[in-house]
């Protein structure tokens, strides 16, 4: 069998496609997979926390709504509470001490109803089956026994309080029908005696509110079931207090067998994100359902732009491959002619150059050899050799700054080796300082300058010891803010040698840092020098002149470079502030723009 050979533009093209679309098809699937996976997740564990979270919230308000009825009839230590007395004497009072009590308990359960809007109504039913009302809401002959929640909660010798499931009020209120759940909760005198059941009804809105002020999609809903799944809360009202359809039931049967979590399901031949969590208060779960295409539109909208740029660049990559491969391709073939044309003997063939790039080259070089082969080895011989013998000579006169450096780091090593640490110390940190001081960037990040500021402060140390403290406040996210280089190292020099120099005992240096909207602002204080207002004028006066920097003062001069520097770079909303402290000593802030990298 022949074996295929291709062309070089062929093989050209293959190479060119096989580097470039092959791994760009591959990174897109996936970035593709990798993006849709990590986008998924991360907005089913949001919506999962953002339930839950609404879960605590409903947790808070009936833990409220408990405390309000635990403080109504609550015993001191030293003093029963009055209440439960007067309803204890109720049955055996004249009918004016019975009308007396029945206001003062109506007083006394207002407190807790009237300045709440979410508490309904509270009722108290003593042994002997007379009813006490707050605001006096009672029908003549409510029928609180018709619920059997209430019926099997007092018969229960174990049960002290419950929390009903959703219920209408018409049935013993004369205020409007509203949906309601209620807490119920026997009450004993100090003894131990029990006196009666306290009623309390929270309105189910109450609860609405929590979960539709964190509402996630539009499409989406909201509900609160108990064990039998019935519907404790929901927006559509016609479900409230109603069971679930069996449908609905089959679809929230998972969310009962874990604390909380999330799972899809389908609904209506859609897919669904069911997220749940267990109000613990009373064991109901929050039950969230999101169409998953409005939920994951973001992730959608990725994937799309993924993909058409995929295409894109697959397109454009080969069309810049068949472009390249024949530019690359036709010159070559050109000029395998030619020498086949010279093998046979024809040396007066020239190539044509018509570009200044490698093939042109090749092709000038070509004919240079055919008229003078051995010329053109000798030219070429020489030539490169005086080429490369100016290089070398370029290369040995200038001066590596990475030589000094390398020479601090050997005397770093030497003071290991003679035990001398402060030694290898002080050589450390001037390198450092020299390596950043030449860094070709102008523009550094806070904390690179920052860590220079550190290497400083630690060759100064080895001066002054213990003469000065360096105090830091700077926020973590400030630290990638991009500002120029050198501009806090002048300022924290000319702390040590204009502020705590002029000081007898121990001074500090404070730097710090503070972000707004639109700018970073980077102070550095001392508590040095006492400094008198005109002081302070004559420096501000400084920093403002129009004159040449030379006319000035070396302490102040630093400063006005500074100034000048952030203000070239910025403009004249930026630059330096002086003042100084309320104590003594001298503060400058020096502000710029809050660009980060």
């Amino acid at each position: 069998m022949k074996k295929v050979r291709f062309n070089l533009f062929a093989k050209l093209m293959f190479s060119f496609l096989s580097l470039v679309v092959l791994p760009l098809t591959v990174l897109s699937y996936i970035a593709y997979s990798v993006a849709t996976h990590i986008i998924n997740n991360n907005l089913s564990r949001s919506l999962q926390q953002t339930v839950h979270q609404l879960s605590l919230n409903s947790e808070v308000v009936l833990e409220e709504a408990e405390k309000a009825v635990h403080t109504a009839f609550y015993d001191s230590f030293n003093l029963p509470n009055p209440i439960k007395k007067q309803i204890e004497d109720y049955p055996t009072a004249s009918d004016y001490e019975k009308s007396q009590i029945s206001r003062s308990v109506e007083d006394e359960m207002n407190k807790y109803t009237i300045y709440r809007n979410d508490i309904n109504g509270m009722y108290f039913i003593d042994t002997a089956g007379n009813y006490f009302s707050s605001a006096n809401q009672l029908r003549e002959k409510p029928n609180f026994t018709s619920f059997s929640w209430f019926q099997a909660f007092r018969n229960s010798a174990a049960q002290e309080a419950l929390w009903s499931s959703s219920h209408k009020v018409g049935g013993y209120t004369t205020s409007s029908n509203a949906n309601v759940v209620t807490f119920i909760k026997k009450i004993s005198n100090p003894y131990g005696r029990q006196i009666g059941i306290l009623w309390m009804d929270l309105n189910e809105r109450s609860l609405e509110n929590i979960y539709t002020s964190g509402r996630i999609a539009p499409n989406g809903y909201t509900l609160i079931l108990d064990e039998a799944n019935t519907v404790i809360s929901a927006s559509d009202k016609t479900i409230v207090t109603e069971k679930l359809e069996q449908e609905k039931v089959t679809l929230f049967q998972q969310a009962f067998h874990e604390d909380n979590g999330y799972y899809f399901t389908e609904e209506q031949g859609i897919r669904k994100l069911v997220a749940f969590a267990t109000i613990h208060t009373t064991g109901w779960k929050m039950v969230t359902v999101v169409p998953a295409g409005d939920l994951f539109m973001d992730a959608s909208r990725v994937k799309n732009i993924i993909v058409l740029l995929a295409l894109i660049m697959i397109v454009m990559s080969t069309v810049i491959a068949y472009y390249l491969s024949r530019r690359i391709s036709r010159p070559i073939h050109n000029l395998i002619r030619l020498m086949e044309k010279v093998a046979e003997g024809n040396m007066t063939v020239r190539a044509r150059v018509s570009q200044s790039d490698e093939i042109g080259k090749l092709n000038k070089h070509f004919n240079i050899m055919i008229s003078d082969i051995q010329n053109l080895i000798s030219t070429v011989f020489v030539s490169n050799l005086k080429q490369k013998e100016a290089e070398l000579a370029s290369l040995e006169a200038q001066i590596n700054p990475h030589f000094l450096y390398n020479t601090l780091q050997s005397i770093k090593w030497l003071s290991d080796i003679h035990q001398a640490p402060d030694i290898g110390d002080m050589a450390i940190s001037l390198a450092k300082i020299f390596r950043f001081s030449i860094k070709g960037a102008p523009i550094v990040s806070f904390y690179e300058e920052i860590q220079h500021v550190k290497d400083y402060i630690s060759i100064q140390k080895f001066r002054y010891g213990d003469r000065f403290e360096l105090v830091m406040k700077i926020p973590e996210e400030t630290l990638r803010c991009q500002i120029p280089k050198l501009i806090i190292q002048p300022l924290v020099e000319n702390a040590i040698f204009h502020g705590i120099e002029t000081k007898e005992d121990q001074g500090t240096i404070k730097i710090w840092a503070a972000v707004d909207e639109h700018s970073l602002h980077i102070g550095v204080e001392d508590d040095g020098a006492e400094l008198s207002e005109e002081k302070i004028t004559a420096i501000r006066s400084v920093l403002n002149s129009a004159g040449p920097p030379h006319s000035h003062k070396p302490s102040s001069l630093g400063l006005r470079n500074i100034h000048e520097r952030l203000q070239l770079l910025y403009g004249n909303d930026y630059g330096l502030q002086v003042d100084r402290r309320a104590e003594r000593g001298f503060i400058v802030i020096a502000s710029l723009p809050n660009k980060m990298e």
